[in-house]
């Protein structure tokens, strides 16, 4: 038996049956490691499992358990609070910390990044907490960061470089409709407010450092102005045909490294290798990279189980093989380049990393998915906790290396990775950086001539 939650109820799968209790129709909820957790229905339906803890992973369950009124107790959270407090007795409470975080954020802040930097700390209530935010301002305004400084998760303050948690929900009573909280160690003791906070402003101005020496500087990131949300007809009519574009100027990209004869970009090295070494008798290199797509989402499917979502695998699957087809139809459009000399090789190489970075650029600004290579590096680094660029980097080499062994075991030469392999991998994230650094600057023109000419 295994239990899960969806955003309707809980799931329980036994063998092949599965079975939905929807939240309206659960009546308690109780988490006991020790004892057994279990819920009860209200048609008076009980099932115990140690495993329900799992199934409450997602936040969203206890904005459900609020909305349903369902009684809910985490007897194994009550352990670690000798004192709790009702929300009308909790929020007085929280005042003076957040003062503290206030003050010593704004402080650190302008102390290492300048004086016109600023932090704004928001109190609010994010699922089963009570999490402080920070906003970083410059010059008074919200500054729009990169999505590499932004905090993970939260469900009001998207803009948040960190957060810090001050309560834990152990108790709703649906008797009076109101929760019971244990407050956390920094509301408790100032001074391990001030530690917490002053070590999270430490690590971010850190954070920040590093990724202004690579040319991620929040500085060139212009706040942009409200605009209307796309209706689903505009998404359709706008975002897909620019991803696609996107997807067909990337192929392009790859077919330019491949007539090189170099080594052609990381992910698609292993595919091309393997094209070679079998002599294009089995599949097309089109083919192969749809191959190598299939077990990168099979590798999505089994890391995120439940947290997979049906749509978005069926939405990178239809558009990885538009991609192999894609790449096929690139490389058939240059089969009579035959470059001769090396001089001329390498610039078919460099000018393959500059359009497949710009392929690569305008799918983001599509915004309609990711392909599967990079959706499984996102998934990895959400399940392990890594960053997204050390999970990349370390396929990158893996992808480099097995390409290697592959050419040399079947051809005895390296052909499908070479020294473009290694050049695409530094050169291509540099690349993209450096046009979406253009476009900002282009729109931040336009709009200040917009505004000269009104």
């Amino acid at each position: 038996m295994r239990f899960y939650s969806t955003s309707k109820g809980f799931c329980i799968k036994k063998g092949l049956v599965t079975k939905m209790y929807p939240f309206s129709e659960i009546k308690r909820i109780e988490l006991d490691e020790d004892g057994e957790s279990y819920f009860l229905t209200t048609g008076h339906e009980e099932f115990k499992d140690s495993a329900l803890h799992y199934a409450l992973d997602n936040p969203r369950v206890y904005d459900e358990i609020r909305k349903n009124n369902i009684a809910f107790i985490n007897h194994d959270l009550k352990k670690f609070h000798e004192k709790t407090y009702t929300e009308e007795e909790l929020l007085p409470l929280l005042s003076e910390p957040k003062e503290v975080a206030q003050e010593c954020a704004d402080k650190y802040i302008r102390r290492h990044l300048g004086e016109e930097f600023s932090v704004d700390v928001v109190l609010d209530k994010d699922y089963e907490h009570y999490q402080l935010y920070f906003i970083l301002k410059r010059n008074g305004e919200v500054m729009q960061l990169p999505w590499l400084f932004k905090l993970r998760g939260g469900r009001k303050y998207r803009d948040s470089f960190e957060g810090l948690i001050l309560t834990d929900l152990l108790e709703w009573k649906a008797s009076s409709k109101s929760g019971i909280y244990g407050v956390t160690e920094e509301v408790t003791d100032p001074e391990s407010c001030r530690f917490i906070v002053n070590d999270k402003m430490k690590d971010f101005c850190e954070f920040y450092a590093r990724e202004k020496a690579k040319g991620n500087d929040p500085v060139d990131f212009v706040p942009p102005k409200p605009v209307e949300r796309l209706k689903p007809k505009d998404h359709l009519q706008i975002r897909y045909p620019v991803f696609l574009l996107g997807l067909f100027i990337a192929s392009l990209g790859v077919a330019f490294s491949t007539v090189a004869e170099l080594g052609t970009s990381p992910v698609a090295s292993v595919p091309y290798s393997i094209f070679l070494a079998d002599g294009g008798t089995t599949m097309s290199f089109g083919g192969w990279l749809n191959l190598l797509s299939i077990i990168q989402i099979t590798v999505q499917i089994l890391i995120l189980r439940r947290k997979c979502y049906p749509l978005e695998i069926l939405i990178q699957t239809i558009l990885a093989f538009v991609y192999g087809y894609l790449t096929n139809f690139s490389c058939w459009l240059l089969r009579d380049i035959c470059p001769a000399r090396y001089e001329e090789k390498l610039f078919l190489m460099l000018l393959g990393c500059i359009i497949l970075a710009l392929g690569i650029w305008i799918q983001f600004k599509g915004g309609v998915a990711m392909l599967p290579g990079e959706a499984m590096n996102r998934a990895i680094s959400e399940v392990t906790g890594k960053r997204y660029e050390n999970i990349k980097i370390a396929f990158d080499i893996f992808y480099i290396t097995l390409s290697a062994i592959i050419c040399m075991s079947c051809l005895g030469r390296l052909e499908g990775v070479r020294e473009g392999s290694i050049v695409a991998a530094v050169l291509v994230g540099l690349l993209i950086r450096l046009y979406n650094r253009i476009f900002n600057r282009a729109v931040v023109y336009v709009k200040k001539s917009r505004g000269e000419n009104e």
